[in-house]
């Protein structure tokens, strides 16, 4: 089971597990004394199933349980002889006491997409699919995400099947920085926008050089995170719902791009006998109708 299917798997308490152990000595923990920190019995006293426990003074914690248990999964615990630790393996940056935090979006993301994490694979779909929608015209709600699900008959391939797994989607997107929301009208909406996630990867996605080509961002791009375009969740859903045209980037990733460009991290060029992608809906965001062959990384702001 996925992260995507398991409620209580919120974000915010995956996040408060790992943010303590980040800081605790040796970066571990006895389960029983982390369950109590984390999750003190009179935080469930008020649970119903939980009164009848209360005679023997056993407790229901899921959501502590439910976290810790996907947390394990992905592998950014592990668990050994009734100690919870960080996983030692992960890169020495992602368990570093003063980046751990910031860096946790991009390790969460590594690690249910791009480690052949069989579990999550229901959840790459998802992702990959929400970011293949028109991000103009995409489905911001539970009850337009239904109607899209079914317009494109993929209801048995994403498993999209309650607004509960559509509220776990989003919590998840926006953490990760694929999503972002606003209120229209008095109701929430979500929209497909993987800006935060590209703007916190240049450096990688760069590895060094100051400008490359578009098809080598886009190819490094997916290769991080197989959500985008060429990458293997992408590939899956474009299955389903229809290829892109030849050379066409997907409308999120574009906008991605527009914005990076607005915001003075990325310029967009078309130069001359080079080979080029399209970014569609270009407008007055780039010249030569949205045809771009390379990408130059401005650096880090002051």
């Amino acid at each position: 089971m996925s992260v995507l299917k398991t409620g209580l798997a919120h974000p915010s308490r995956m996040r408060g597990i790992f943010r303590y152990l980040l800081h605790v000595k040796g970066q571990k923990e006895n389960r029983d004394v982390l369950e109590s920190i984390l999750s003190p019995d009179k935080l469930v006293e008020h649970v119903p199933e939980n009164k009848e426990k209360l005679k023997d003074k056993k407790m229901s914690h899921p959501m502590f349980n439910d976290a810790l248990r996907e947390i394990i999964k992905c592998k950014l615990l592990i668990e050994e002889d009734e100690e919870v630790a960080i996983n030692p393996n992960l890169p020495q940056d992602a368990i570093n006491p003063q980046l751990g935090d910031r860096l946790l979006p991009d390790t969460f993301t590594y690690l249910f997409f791009a480690s052949d994490n069989e579990d999550e694979e229901d959840f790459g779909r998802v992702c990959a699919w929400y970011l293949a929608q028109d991000i103009y015209d995409a489905p911001g709600t539970w009850e337009e995400v239904e109607k899209r699900v079914s317009e494109q008959k993929v209801g048995n391939f994403l498993k999209m099947s309650s607004s509960r797994l559509f509220v776990q989607m989003d919590d998840w997107m926006r953490y990760l920085g694929f999503a972002w929301g606003h209120t229209l009208g008095g109701k929430p909406v979500t929209v497909p926008d993987p800006t935060a996630y590209i703007k916190r990867n240049l450096k990688h996605l760069f590895n060094e050089e100051q400008e490359i080509t578009i098809q080598d961002f886009i190819s490094r791009l997916a290769k991080q995170c197989p959500l985008f375009e060429t990458g293997k969740f992408r590939e899956e859903v474009e299955a389903q719902i229809g290829a892109r045209e030849t050379n066409f980037l997907s409308t999120s990733t574009a906008f991605a791009l527009f914005r990076l460009q607005d915001e003075g991290d990325i310029q967009l060029e078309r130069q001359s006998d080079s080979s080029f992608m399209i970014l569609p809906k270009a407008n007055n965001q780039v010249d030569n109708n949205g045809r771009i062959s390379h990408i130059i990384w401005k650096g880090y702001k002051s």
